[in-house]
């Protein structure tokens, strides 16, 4: 069914067809944070297993999200070129063949390169599902994308509790980390590739380099996004350096992706019912920079809590920040061209997380490498006051 024929459907049938596109969504946003989880619920054993530093396993961690970045940026090509169905469609098949090749992860360069195929995957995905969200969810876009952030955060989840349990029955974390490349396959086999962009050939496609409330959206995400790849790397390490095993470790991984789910309910809605996100962006973003100021001041005593305050902030914050794009435009292509450079420029920051966080990390411990990420939860707090609600849109062209 094509969009003409879905806008000209009768409505039981369209209330079908809008059905299952927010369902294949829903089961896309299941793969899009795998691929990080497990890897960071294995990270200490991967380390270890091949020798690596810290900062080379942080590099390591940092692969997907570099990818994601660099991809976004070229988001006009992958909306254009792509297109959002058969594009989704390969894009949920790189996630799943680089979770596939990670079984052969024994060398290095094959887990850094099956890391890098994985990424380019959930690249390719981040940038396709504004354009459809905004295509056809035009007036409940806040509420979709809180179930598609959820549906991340519930995969998230699921790997860091499934690794070590895969890693004990299959024998090893590189079949453990492959295993994973089935739910991919799922994915790209329901999403239906009849999906087109709505909007013709005269909408340009170029990146909105001049605006100025881009980068200010890029800025915002991408301070978050830091705190956001650095936890899901490190704080299993971090508890292993303070003497947990690893099954506590992961148990407190499982606790901040549970808190994520939790808030990706909870607050889209009820931030959707004004058209002022503000106070739900400073108030999820201050729990997570109480959160990690916990971490960093007091580990040992209260972890559950601050995994909790942690995952609550960046749960609820990230649907609403992936929102934001689509507040400021008014057509599917326009919201894809924003989100792909917010999305872009942010993904470039937060794979500075891992990386910079293991360099602390080995030249003046965890300590350090903390307050790094406390301060960073603190800009993007701040710069959630500065999106006022769009009554007169500011220029994204």
């Amino acid at each position: 069914m094509q969009p003409t024929e879905l806008t000209a459907a009768a409505p039981r049938t369209q209330a079908a067809a809008l059905g299952w596109i927010a369902l294949v969504i829903v089961l896309a946003g299941l793969n899009l944070r795998v691929l990080l989880t497990t890897l960071g619920a294995s990270l200490e054993a991967v380390r270890l297993d091949l020798g690596l530093s810290a900062s080379a396993a942080g590099v390591l961690a940092s692969i997907p999200t570099l990818c994601m970045g660099v991809v976004s940026l070229l988001g006009g090509w992958v909306i254009g070129h792509m297109g959002i169905g058969r594009g989704m469609k390969a894009a949920l098949l790189l996630v799943a063949v680089g979770s596939a090749a990670r079984w052969a992860g024994a060398e290095r360069w094959v887990l850094y390169l099956a890391t890098f195929v994985g990424g380019l995957g959930i690249a390719c995905a981040q940038v396709l599902v504004p354009v459809v969200v905004k295509q056809f969810f035009p007036g409940r876009a806040a509420l979709v994308m809180g179930g598609y952030t959820m549906a991340m955060n519930v995969g998230a989840a699921a790997g860091a509790a499934a690794t070590p349990v895969l890693t004990l029955t299959l024998g090893g974390w590189a079949p453990a980390l492959g295993a994973w490349a089935l739910l991919a396959l799922v994915a790209a086999a329901l999403w239906p590739s009849w999906l087109r962009r709505r909007g013709g050939g005269d909408e340009s496609l170029a990146l909105p380099w001049g605006s100025a409330i881009g980068w200010r959206m890029a800025v915002f995400l991408g301070s978050g996004s830091v705190c956001y790849m650095a936890l899901m790397a490190w704080l299993v390490p971090l508890y292993s350096a303070h003497g947990w095993t690893q099954a506590e470790g992961v148990a407190l991984l499982t606790v901040f992706s549970a808190a994520q789910i939790g808030a990706a309910l909870v607050v889209p809605p009820l931030a959707s019912r004004g058209r002022d996100r503000r106070p739900a962006l400073v108030a999820t973003l201050a729990m997570l920079t109480a959160g990690l100021a916990g971490f960093w001041l007091s580990p040992l005593y209260g972890a559950a809590l601050w995994a909790s305050l942690t995952g609550i902030g960046l749960g609820g914050s990230f649907p609403l920040a992936l929102t934001l794009p689509l507040d400021y435009t008014d057509t599917p292509t326009e919201a894809g061209r924003l989100s792909a450079m917010v999305l872009g420029l942010s993904m470039l920051l937060g794979a500075v997380g891992p990386s910079l966080f293991g360099l602390l990390r080995d030249a003046f411990g965890f300590g350090a490498a903390l307050f790094f990420l406390t301060c960073s939860a603190a800009v993007s707090c701040l710069l959630g006051l500065s999106f006022r609600p769009p009554r007169i849109k500011e220029n994204v062209s």
